[in-house]
């Protein structure tokens, strides 16, 4: 009755997610959250599933969890080609202030070509600042390369029968890599708020060893990504 209780909870949760990625009262940041969170809520609730079968029958293997979050998987893929259209169409008419790398200000539409621009010509960039359209943007960038390099990676190890310790290593460095432009889009997005340069060094770079600290790790990476989405010059002292 319990885990019941739970998937229900889990379930009531994921019709929330969907809802708040199509309501217009969320932004695009927001939708990016609901987006990257669909996949872990599903394999949660698949693996809560697991559990409550598995109290029932001893010969039960869990494999709920790889279901849920493949169902979780795909509502994000929906959402994230929607999202993109969608803020497409909103930004191709206006224009808002960005602030430049190089620390100067000026219009430019923001878009998600825009961004994706920003975010691989700016990979080791840690000046300037990134409003939160711009790490929206960004976000969704790292986002969409990671899931198409987990997906080339999955099937061309699915092809190989012995693993290859050679390709592993590769798959390693090019997840990396890629974190390295989204440390230094982080540490803009922060000076954007007004963050003294310290506490947002400190800040991202415990981001950044912190999966290997699991659950704690967890906790403290959305900690980090609700500090992301301030607005600009949250923190900034009068």
């Amino acid at each position: 009755g319990m885990v019941f209780g739970l998937v229900l909870a889990l379930i009531v949760i994921v019709i929330f997610m969907l809802w708040m990625a199509h309501s217009s009262h969320f932004g695009l940041t927001g939708k990016i959250i609901v987006i990257i969170a669909l996949p872990f809520v599903g394999a949660i609730i698949g693996f809560l599933g697991d559990l409550g079968v598995a109290s029932q029958s001893v010969e039960w293997f869990p494999v709920l969890w790889i279901y849920g979050g493949f169902i979780g998987v795909v509502a994000s893929l929906v959402l994230l080609i929607v999202t993109i259209t969608r803020a497409s169409h909103e930004n191709t008419g206006s224009s808002v202030i960005v602030f430049n790398p190089d620390g100067t200000e000026g219009k430019l539409k923001v878009t998600f070509i825009q961004g994706w621009k920003s975010f691989f010509r700016n990979a080791f960039n840690f000046n300037g600042r990134a409003n939160l359209q711009m790490f929206g943007w960004g976000l969704l960038s790292y986002v969409i390369i990671n899931f198409i390099w987990c997906l080339i990676m999955s099937v061309i190890s699915g092809c190989l029968q012995n693993g290859s310790w050679l390709l592993m290593a590769l798959f390693g460095l090019v997840l990396l890599g890629l974190m390295i432009p989204l440390l230094a889009l982080n540490v803009r997005r922060l000076r954007d708020t007004g963050m003294k340069n310290g506490l947002n060094y400190t800040l991202n770079i415990i981001g950044f060893i912190s999966p290997m600290f699991l659950i704690i790790g967890t906790i403290y990476k959305i900690v980090l990504l609700v500090l992301l989405c301030m607005p600009t010059g949250k923190f900034q002292k009068e």
